[in-house]
């Protein structure tokens, strides 16, 4: 919950989207997602960190994919449907894999929200530079 998010102190909402891996799910702000798609096919990587699972070519771009069971304490996921959740940072794209069809919640500013995803400093602490996706 940001302060600045809350007009004259009038309580506002926030969305989020929910998405899961393993048995537990994940928040990110609506506004950081800018699709989400199905996949049929990831590419695995040579020498990228455990934590990206492959990339997805999409509309000429090239995603790499997280698996944020590499990341986080979750046992190992199936994905057997996966979702991926392409997210536009810092004129970037990353994707999160999700197992579940991720959905969109609204809650008022003042709740505490638990597994949230703060992508800019997400992005900052695993930016993946063996890809060529990150400043170097």
């Amino acid at each position: 919950m940001k302060k600045e998010d809350m007009h004259d102190g009038i309580k506002g909402e926030k969305t989020y989207c929910v998405f899961g891996v393993g048995e537990r799910e994940f928040l990110l702000p609506a506004e950081d997602v800018r699709e989400v798609v199905d996949i049929a096919r990831i590419f695995p990587i040579p020498g990228a960190p455990d934590y990206v699972y492959g990339a997805l070519p999409l509309r000429g771009k090239i995603i790499p994919a997280v698996d944020l069971s590499k990341i986080y304490p979750i046992e190992k996921p199936s994905y057997a449907s996966p979702k991926l959740l392409i997210i536009d940072v810092e004129n970037e794209n990353i994707g999160f894999l999700s197992e579940t069809s991720p959905f969109f919640v609204t809650f008022d500013d003042d709740i505490v929200v638990d597994d949230l995803i703060d992508i800019k400093s997400f992005f900052d602490t695993y930016r993946i530079k063996t890809m060529g996706y990150g400043k170097n």
